[in-house]
């Protein structure tokens, strides 16, 4: 295939000569790059790295300023590039400290807006390198127990700083976990399906699969990270789903080996429903543009298919019955699969068993909790984590008959009660406090308070970031840590006052008592940065 031959061509040349007008050449034609190329010494400055990465789909890194130029110059340029489902040019950077010094510095408000978007990194990269505390991290980290705060982040930490403890150690809790949430099952196929683009992750990921006797059900599309050579992709796929229920007979071999290695069963089905339909309506068309690029799969029906249904869990198609050909896409859908749970499989491959024994696991330390993985960061990051901060965060979480995480917490519909939490009375009811928060932001990290309502962690969340925009503190920073908050309806302008959306109902509404508490305190140019519109 002439994807396979640019890539070895592309690979002979970089171990070669490493000619970068010769690689992104090779590149514009199609290539599976199969690890970032910042582990090349000698091609990792060029600013063609950047380029070269994005057209294959890969991680990169920025290490100087002609490739950040370069990739503001793509940004702004609007290039449209063939990718899989979900991923964006942004989405493909590994953040690190030197291009955060030049987003904090960053004036194109496009180029900003774009960074915005992985909040969620950068605000762990900037607690990692030390632009912000470990008591402003603690204060604006959002745990959630059933999600990963950064997909990006652990797994870049794990593969290229060689900190490999905080993707372990989460991956632990989700083996934990895995038999009461189905929250946990799709963020293991998250993470295999949309962030596996480096082949070391995938070895990793197959090991920590099969040594823990994992198998899930496959989400629609595809089962296989599409970041890969089939040969790859053909050699791995089965230890991580379930071999599907369908199987798909074409007369073409390698149509059909693509389709039924890569294809969830409701994509087969699709395929197969599309080629019914298509013997009436010549113009019927199967063509997916990422598939015609990198795998050659162009109109998939201009080959004839039988589709069968798989007896015995095996792919063989010896074993398999010829399935009734549907009338509708309503009796297809009554055939998909619709449990989501790990299963055990203990069918591997043998290369696979090999690698089995050497994979890392991590010790838990005594007494260490898995409800909040705040903790692991801080260790990861602060060589003074043994250290007890005297500002302490615990939130309480629960779950509602429809299993959505909320915060228990009676105190933000009751401005009564929202005049009891202790920091409504010792420190927005008190002068002197407010005025040494003016002057200094982390002079709210004297307190010493504990918490579980969100309303209080609200309060003090905006009495910090009022008192950054008070000290003019960069923009860049002030908004990220707004995202955190993660609540649309309360928004900043970093150079004079944060908005609170309010609207009017005959009851007064939750922000609205967050807006009268931080608007009537008794220091007025406190009051003065916080509005609110209706």
């Amino acid at each position: 295939m002439e994807v396979n031959d640019n890539t070895k061509k592309f690979y002979d040349e970089l171990e070669g000569k490493c000619e970068p007008e010769i690689l992104l050449e090779i590149a514009k034609k199609g290539i599976f790059l199969y690890e970032p190329l910042c582990k090349y010494d000698k091609i990792k400055n060029h600013k063609y790295v950047v380029l070269i990465s994005i057209l294959a789909e890969q991680y990169f890194m920025i290490n100087n300023d002609v490739q950040y130029t370069e990739l503001k110059n793509i940004i702004l340029s609007n290039m449209e590039y063939t990718f899989t489902y979900k991923t964006k040019v942004i989405n493909l950077l590994i953040v690190n400290e030197f291009i955060l010094n030049k987003i904090l510095n960053e004036k194109n408000i496009k180029v900003i807006n774009t960074f915005k978007t992985i909040y969620k990194e950068i605000f762990l990269c900037l607690y990692k390198y030390k632009f912000i505390s470990t008591n402003v991290f603690n204060l604006f980290y959002e745990y959630n127990p059933d999600l990963y705060y950064s997909y990006e982040f652990d797994i870049f930490e794990f593969l290229y700083y060689d900190n490999k403890c905080l993707l372990l150690t989460k991956l632990n809790n989700i083996l934990e976990r895995k038999n009461n949430n189905k929250d946990i099952l799709d963020m293991l196929k998250d993470i295999v399906l949309d962030y596996c683009r480096d082949l070391n992750l995938l070895i990793f990921l197959s090991n920590f699969f099969c040594k823990n006797k994992i198998q899930l059900h496959t989400r629609p599309y595809y089962r296989v990270p599409l970041f890969f050579p089939l040969n790859i992709l053909k050699e791995y796929a089965n230890n991580f789903f379930l071999p599907n229920n369908l199987f798909i007979k074409c007369n073409n071999k390698y149509y059909e080996d693509f389709l039924n290695f890569c294809f969830s069963d409701d994509n087969l089905n699709t395929v197969y429903t599309a080629y019914i339909r298509s013997k009436s309506n010549k113009d019927e068309k199967y063509i997916n543009k990422y598939l015609s690029f990198k795998y050659h799969i162009y109109d998939c029906l201009e080959f004839e298919y039988e589709l069968y249904k798989i007896k015995n869990n095996t792919c063989a198609v010896e074993n398999v019955e010829k399935k009734n050909i549907f009338d509708n896409e309503e009796e297809i859908s009554k055939n998909n699969i619709s449990d989501n749970k790990i299963v055990e499989n203990t069918n591997f491959s043998n290369s696979i068993n090999e690698g089995i024994k050497n994979i890392i696991s991590i010790k838990k330390e005594e007494n260490e909790s898995n409800d909040n993985d705040v903790i692991y960061y801080i260790k990861a990051f602060d060589n003074q984590y043994d250290k007890i901060y005297n500002f302490n965060i615990i939130k309480e979480y629960y779950y509602d008959e429809y299993n959505i995480r909320a915060v228990y917490d009676p105190y933000l519909i009751d401005i009564n009660k929202m005049n009891t939490l202790n920091f409504v009375k010792t420190c927005l009811n008190n002068y002197d406090f407010l005025n040494n928060v003016l002057l200094d932001p982390n002079y709210i990290f004297n307190i010493n308070l504990s918490t579980n309502f969100g309303t209080e962690i609200l309060l003090m969340r905006l009495t910090y970031l009022i008192s950054l925009i008070h000290n003019k503190y960069n923009a860049f920073i002030i908004e990220i840590l707004f995202m955190c908050i993660d609540n649309s309806y309360i928004t900043c302008d970093p150079s004079n006052r944060v908005d609170i959306e309010i609207y009017v109902f005959e009851e007064p509404t939750d922000l609205e008592l967050i807006y009268k508490m931080l608007t009537n305190t008794p220091h007025k140019i406190f009051n003065s940065y916080c509005r609110g519109y209706y």
